[in-house]
């Protein structure tokens, strides 16, 4: 039965789900609730409680109806309800009396979720509040809780989503659900969509995870449980199944194969910087074995920094990519304004940037987004002119490894590697065939552990 009830008696509790009106929306509402050949269709749902004078109307659906409403009202317009003029400052109603909690709240999702544009932390809370509805209605008939699939089905309301055939609403509700439970967070609830605002709760989450593994390999990390190898790394890596799927993240330096060992300049820091063969055959001969082995250590979700020549790097990467690797496009850039190599002295500029391929196994999320230009300078030589500054190969680690992840250089050098693992408290591996570069690592490791 209708009622027509005076519009400034119909009041709205603070707790209803819409929080955020559109008013270019609440326009056109407006003009085809006065001008439209039938205006208002729907009569707002309305509860009561008390009588006589102490009577109160309590709006359970309709909010953006009602709004409009008012707004004819206060410019002295006419409403219109199925065709017909309504008395000014009236207001069709359908009372539904003394209803339970439930149905009071089905009826304005209805309103809300069906019917009207929320903003995503609006429909994350209703469609939390839609699944929780639910589930209790399930248990009272003694029915199976929906799953997300036909909960989507409901907010979308689309036959093709109710059997299952696109899944992309149930992964919208699975996630609206998680992130109804998060409005509280002010830097979810500042996220533009649903989308951004679960980007954000996974990554504090992540962080928190980490954290949280931190402390507890805190308890038991020790620096002696990094090993060194004086091996062959080809010969080490193959060698056997002990380091097979063992390694979250291998950050290396092998030979550039760019010649430097025939340099004019050998940097300037120390006298026969490369004992090794620096040539492009030598890196040809490494590469026919190096991608596939190193895809064969590495964890099933792992992540590979090498650095190397900008010449080779479109060579490197399709060899790569060949034994599996998925490699990044380009390279990423280590800016060292200080550099001041000379492959033509007296003729050419100074190198003061070198180039790092960076490539994915399986599908190892990063934790977190860093630039593809990283600016170090470098550290006090030890006694190898490749050497590598420790707080480079820490921003690398920091962005692929967890504590107590093992990590891998399969190219150790100097040792760079070990401090920068101890210092993010994970595990590391360094394999260095020449034995002066050994003996520079095995000391750099000694100081750690003592």
């Amino acid at each position: 039965m209708i009622k027509f009830i005076q519009i400034d008696k119909i009041l709205v509790t603070p707790d209803r789900q819409r929080k955020v009106f559109d008013e270019a929306k609440n326009q056109e509402l407006v003009s085809s609730l006065q001008f439209g050949e039938v205006g208002l269709q729907n009569a707002l749902v309305i509860r009561t409680e008390g009588s006589g004078k102490n009577e109160s109307y309590y709006l359970i659906s309709g909010e953006r109806r009602l709004r409009a409403i008012r707004d004819i009202y206060s410019l002295s317009g006419t409403l219109k309800y199925l065709g017909q003029s309504v008395s000014d400052g009236l207001a069709p109603c359908v009372d539904v009396g003394d209803i339970s909690t439930l149905a009071r709240m089905e009826a304005e999702l209805e309103e809300n979720i069906l019917r009207v544009d929320l903003t995503w932390q609006e429909r994350a809370a209703a469609t939390n509040s839609l699944w929780e509805l639910r589930k209790i209605q399930a248990e009272r008939l003694g029915r199976p809780v929906p799953t997300v699939v036909q909960l989507a089905a409901e907010v979308t309301a689309t036959k093709a989503q109710l059997n299952g055939q696109y899944d992309g609403p149930a992964a919208r509700v699975r996630r609206e659900a998680i992130l109804a439970n998060h409005l509280d967070d002010p830097d979810v609830m500042k996220a533009k969509t649903s989308k951004e605002a679960f980007d954000i709760l996974k990554k504090k989450e992540q962080k928190a995870k980490h954290a949280e593994l931190a402390k507890e390999v805190g308890h038991s990390f020790s620096s002696s449980l990094h090993q060194l190898h004086n091996a062959d790394c080809i010969e080490w890596m193959g060698r056997d199944t002990t380091n097979e799927g063992q390694y979250a993240v291998i950050l290396t330096d092998p030979p550039y194969g760019m010649g430097a060992d025939e340099f004019g300049d050998s940097g300037g820091k120390t006298a026969g910087a490369h004992e090794y063969s620096d040539s492009p055959d030598a890196l040809r001969d490494l590469m026919k074995e190096f991608p596939r082995l190193s895809y064969r250590v590495a964890a099933p979700d792992a992540h590979m920094y090498l650095f190397c020549d900008f010449d080779m790097f479109h060579y490197i990467k399709q060899e790569l990519e060949d034994a599996g690797w998925k490699v990044f496009r380009t390279p990423f850039i280590w800016s060292k304004p200080s550099g001041f190599r000379a492959p033509w002295p007296n003729k050419g500029p100074h190198r003061t940037y070198e180039t790092i391929l960076y490539a994915m196994k399986g599908n190892r999320e990063t934790n977190r987004m860093g630039n593809d230009v990283l600016e170090y300078g470098v550290d006090k030589n030890v006694g190898h002119a490749a050497q590598k500054p420790v707080a480079l190969f820490m921003e690398l680690l920091a962005r692929s490894a967890r504590p107590g992840d093992r990590v891998l250089d399969p190219f150790c050098g100097s040792g760079t590697i070990f401090e920068a693992a101890n210092s993010l408290q994970c595990y590391a591996t360094g394999v260095e065939l020449d034995d002066s570069f050994y003996g520079l690592a095995a000391k750099r490791l000694g100081a750690l552990h003592g």
